[in-house]
């Protein structure tokens, strides 16, 4: 059996280092590192061939020769060829001693070869690998950390509000911890920062404020009530979405989305009243994450033709909302919570360490910004349908862990509640995800 505070003591702060370095610089810095890196190569070992119809002429892999039998002779079997191994790890020795570097280089005679990354020094390049092979790897790792975070977002926010009730505070200290962490890196240049007039801060002001909200709502359900359930009704999100946008956008809605609504409606129905540890103040909350986020990208695609400031890439515009969130939220919290907060912090630390509760304050705020820019970075590079899969798998995998880590009982109307509002969510995902498809060719 494992204890919630042993949990956050032995919560994965190296993990969590590692994801800061992974984020500190954008997800394209694996090719702009080779790109800078590269130098060119004036000649190439001999398993490299140079064509000769050009000054500029490109490098390509040539096939390897053939062993041929002597008629009338056993056919020779060559030796174990290592060379194609040593060769690489030699270079990628040096490359730490920096005589050796990287380019990029094609893997084949053809113009529609994929390029290759390779290794080269003063005897020539090694290929390593292609770099499709290599974006497809980021994009995994990517999917994974966005799962990994999430989930230890949900347990470390279980986990604080658990050890002091406070949800209010709670989400406004997260929106701080990701403040922090995201102004340094402006201010130090390793990120390059967000140029913002004021009418980019105009158009962004709703957009934070209902940013905020979300976030709020989401960390009061799971306060009052089963982690599980929050995402149980926050499965539901949208039916929020599609009726804000027909009725302040006058938005049409597809037949597949429509039919996808349902499920999502029927299975939060009925995960909620077979609920066990149901609470009208979890059930509200999470309602309330719904329509604010709803709201949230209604404001942001009514915005999309107005001025949001300069270098506001994925990573930056989080960061921007981020800070922006904190100014309404911390307000809220004192107003909310400020007359309660002595009296629920002295009885908090008779229980447990002052020491503790702040690691677990700064570690969930970390996941919870962390995971929001893996979660951009991830979804900016693969297709509508794969966004789709991933976030219901990302549901599902919260859910379950959530589950079996706090041991909530399920009764089997519950799961089966949940099941369905999460396929019910899927196939929205679909629905959205094609018509997007389809708007986009029809406009080109």
């Amino acid at each position: 059996h494992i204890s919630t505070s042993h949990f956050c003591d032995m919560s994965s702060r190296r993990g969590l280092m590692f994801v800061l370095v992974l984020l500190v610089v954008p997800a394209r810095s694996l090719q702009t590192f080779a790109h800078s890196q590269s130098r060119l190569v004036s000649h190439y070992r001999p398993a490299l061939a140079m064509s000769t119809a050009s000054d500029s002429a490109e490098v390509y892999v040539t096939p390897q020769e053939e062993v041929a039998a002597v008629p009338g002779q056993p056919a020779s079997v060559p030796s174990p060829d290592i060379s194609g191994v040593v060769g690489p790890m030699k270079k990628f020795v040096k490359l730490f001693g920096g005589e050796a570097t990287t380019a990029t280089v094609p893997c084949g005679d053809g113009a529609d070869d994929d390029e290759c990354l390779a290794l080269c020094d003063t005897d020539g390049c090694d290929i390593l690998t292609t770099w499709s092979t290599l974006r497809t790897l980021q994009i995994g790792v990517y999917f994974a950390l966005w799962f990994a975070l999430s989930t230890g977002y949900n347990i470390a926010n279980k986990v604080r509000l658990n050890a002091l009730s406070l949800p209010y505070f709670h989400s406004a200290a997260s929106l701080a911890v990701g403040t922090m962490f995201v102004l340094p890196l402006w201010l130090t240049g390793i990120r390059k920062p967000p140029k913002l007039s004021g009418a980019a801060i105009r158009t962004l002001m709703p957009i934070a404020f209902c940013h905020s909200i979300g976030h709020i709502g989401a960390v009061v359900s799971a306060g009052a009530g089963a982690v599980s359930f929050t995402q149980i009704v926050k499965a539901s999100e949208p039916v929020f979405t599609c009726g804000l946008s027909a009725l302040l956008l006058g938005s049409t809605v597809s037949m597949p989305v429509v039919l996808s609504l349902i499920p999502i409606v029927a299975g939060v129905a009925l995960a909620s009243v077979s609920e066990l540890s149901f609470t009208w103040l979890s059930f509200g909350g999470a309602i309330l994450s719904n329509v604010a986020f709803a709201a949230r990208n209604i404001f942001s695609r009514v915005s999309m033709d107005k001025p949001k400031g300069e270098n506001m890439t994925p990573e930056n515009l989080f960061g921007v909302l981020t800070v922006m969130s904190f100014l309404y939220a911390l307000p809220l919290a004192l107003i909310m919570e400020g007359g309660k907060v002595a009296s629920t912090w002295g009885a908090a630390v008779a229980v447990t360490p002052a020491s503790k509760i702040i690691r677990y304050t700064i570690e969930t705020g970390l996941y919870f910004y962390l995971y929001n820019e893996v979660a951009m970075s991830a979804l900016a590079r693969v297709h509508p349908v794969t966004h789709a899969v991933a976030n219901t798998l990302k549901r599902v995998v919260i859910l379950v862990a959530c589950v079996l880590f706090f041991g909530t009982p399920l009764t089997p109307m519950s799961t089966a509640g949940s099941a369905v509002a999460i396929i019910g969510s899927y196939f929205y995902s679909l629905a959205k995800g094609r018509d997007k498809i389809s708007k986009e060719a029809q406009e080109k």
